[in-house]
């Protein structure tokens, strides 16, 4: 089986690749995100834009929409995890962290939807804790990665082998759950 995904993340891409290879399924790349309305909820952009790219393109589309969130603040970074960063960069995020709770956990929704029909949502989540400096910065990881350290590791996501990231990552329990849907159907 075939299914593409609507990505221009390249690290996404080889993520979702590795894990949906497990269920013998080929992810093609859509570089096509949709539209994003920042105001919506993590799971209702993923749809939104699942349901748009499968009609548009006459295909079924896979969308994923992944945020970070902190304890110590209500859905922050939450859904614009990039736009914190690139605004704040790890001094402005670690700071903010400064005297408060470094508890934190990833959000992924993955959005399956088939032209015609409602987008069906597949949910992963990562807790955590905000390490207190950055790791690995020359490592070709996304930027979170370096700084979130997994529930029971002792290391941030950026110091695991794919694989081992591969087998706990909010994004892989995600696409996981997809995997088994499509499996079991």
């Amino acid at each position: 089986m075939k299914l593409i995904f609507a990505t221009g993340n390249k690290h996404k891409l080889e993520e979702a690749r590795a894990v949906l290879s497990e269920y013998n399924i080929i992810v093609e790349q859509l570089d096509d995100k949709g539209s994003e309305d920042k105001e919506s909820t993590i799971q209702q952009v993923a749809m939104k834009a699942a349901k748009e790219l499968a009609e548009k393109h006459h295909k079924p589309i896979m969308v994923d929409d992944t945020g970070i969130f902190f304890a110590a603040y209500t859905n922050f970074p939450g859904s614009h995890p990039r736009l914190m960063f690139e605004t704040l960069r790890y001094k402005g995020l670690l700071k903010l962290l400064e005297n408060e709770s470094r508890k934190a956990y990833f959000l992924c929704c993955v959005a399956l939807c088939f032209p015609g029909k409602k987008p069906i949502l597949f949910e992963g989540r990562l807790d955590g804790t905000i390490a207190e400096k950055p790791f690995d910065m020359k490592k070709d990881v996304m930027p979170y990665e370096r700084i979130f350290i997994p529930d029971g590791k002792t290391k941030p996501i950026s110091a695991c082998s794919r694989e081992e990231k591969n087998a706990m990552s909010h994004r892989a329990i995600a696409f996981r759950k997809l995997g088994e849907y499509l499996t079991k159907k």
